[in-house]
């Protein structure tokens, strides 16, 4: 027991690391895509789609092979090809040879490796586990730590950004990107026998491993709900991303400060959700939380929208008002989904079920960019932003009505979706 603490430890410091270098790297990328490298809201859009792409491509796989070499191996592998593809944009900054082109490939390719890794991190909690309600706790503080460094990490990138330039920044990502490969590295899973049991669930059911997944979730009305209200947050989110930061920096003459400053508010937020999500989990089930948050939403996105239309001194008032609430609700969020997932998923299903998920809440986040960027420049940002609150109400709605048919009905049993020796 002793050993899988301190292994729980290892894997919760390797993601924190990972969340801070992969959210301090795309920051800067978004940065310096902006101000160095003068791209339009078509760039940006197809930045991130095509930093998300992997998500539609690789997620089905990823639960394969995570099956086959087990977590902790691919997310070492995963780990050590994004410090090396940081280390490339690294040079090709401080050199001064980074191209918008050069920088979508790259992008694309972490992309990818993010795949394999977050898929390792949220499939590892068995590995590291005995009790189902220790494995959901686990899955929960990943989460949290996830989504807090998420928003955190930003605080300060914008002032340092306009001071010193991408390299610094890109420096700091790849030195804990660094970190959390080797952090990895000290993780070990259950005993021999725990480990045996996880090797008979994976060849009994390998083969179904795609299939398994799918049918389960969309077999499930609530998981079902979940991932679609996700699904459509994440949409909502990747269209107002593709623009936010022109909307700020350029439309508002905010600047890489504001813009800095603005995520710092964030972070703010995202450390006061940090505090607060242990609490409201031991108080509150994630079913309790889920249609506050999910509505929040509407109403913080909302926010945004109406900066948009607002004289300079209330759009700012009003983006202070998104930004202190963001952050807490989306990491509270976040977490109830994650932790609701946990409590109804088999855990031999767990993998499989977390890249079927994937596919959906993440698959549309290169459509979110591409629709962002697209809607920008043709009908121009306020547009988009009325997009990324319109996606939200889509999700609310589709949670308020799948919802209430998952309170009726039984989730599929597992003997229905794991074939048979």
């Amino acid at each position: 027991m002793a050993d899988l603490r301190k292994s729980q430890r290892m894997l919760l410091c390797s993601n924190a690391a990972d969340a801070a270098g992969r959210t301090l790297g795309e920051f800067t990328v978004e940065l310096l895509f902006i101000s160095t490298l003068a791209a339009n809201a078509f760039d940006m859009g197809l930045l991130n789609a095509l930093g998300t792409l992997a998500f539609v491509a690789a997620t089905l796989p990823a639960g394969y092979v995570v099956d086959r070499l087990g977590p902790l191996r691919v997310l070492r592998l995963g780990l050590g090809a994004k410090f090396g593809l940081m280390g490339c944009l690294l040079i090709l900054s401080a050199a001064g040879a980074l191209s918008i082109a050069l920088g979508l490939v790259l992008a694309t390719l972490l992309g990818f490796c993010n795949v394999f890794s977050e898929t390792s991190q949220a499939t590892a909690a068995p590995a590291l586990t005995i009790e189902r309600t220790s494995m959901a706790g686990l899955i929960a503080r990943l989460a949290a730590a996830d989504q807090a460094l998420s928003i955190i990490i930003p605080a300060a990138a914008g002032t340092v950004f306009a001071l010193l330039g991408a390299p610094p920044l890109l420096a700091a990502a790849a030195a804990l990107l660094l970190a959390a490969f080797g952090t990895s590295c000290a993780i070990r899973g259950k005993e021999a026998a725990h480990q045996a049991g996880a090797e008979t669930v994976r060849s009994v059911s390998g083969r179904g491993s795609f299939a398994a997944g799918m049918r389960y979730v969309w077999g499930s009305p609530m998981l079902k709900a979940l991932t679609l209200s996700v699904a459509f947050s994440n949409l909502g989110l990747a269209i107002g991303s593709a623009v936010e930061g022109l909307f700020i920096v350029n439309e508002l003459g905010l600047g890489a400060t504001g813009f800095g400053l603005y995520a710092a508010l964030g972070g703010l937020s995202g450390l006061t959700g940090a505090l607060l999500a242990p609490r409201l989990a031991e108080k509150f089930t994630p079913s309790q939380l889920a249609l506050p948050t999910i509505a929040g939403q509407v109403v913080l996105s909302g926010l945004v929208l109406a900066a948009g239309f607002a004289a300079p001194p209330l759009a700012v008032i009003l983006l202070a008002a998104h930004a202190s609430g963001w952050g807490m609700l989306l990491l509270v969020f976040n977490v109830a989904m994650a932790t609701w997932v946990a409590e109804i998923t088999p855990e031999q299903l767990l993998g499989r079920v977390t890249s079927a998920r994937r596919l959906f809440t993440f698959g549309v986040v290169p459509l979110g960019g591409l629709l962002g960027g697209g809607i920008g420049a043709v009908f121009g940002i306020r547009a988009a932003l009325g997009a990324w609150v319109l996606a939200n109400v889509v999700g609310l709605a589709c949670y308020l009505m799948l919802s209430k048919a998952g309170r009726h009905a039984q989730d599929p049993s597992v003997d229905e979706e794991v074939p048979e020796p």
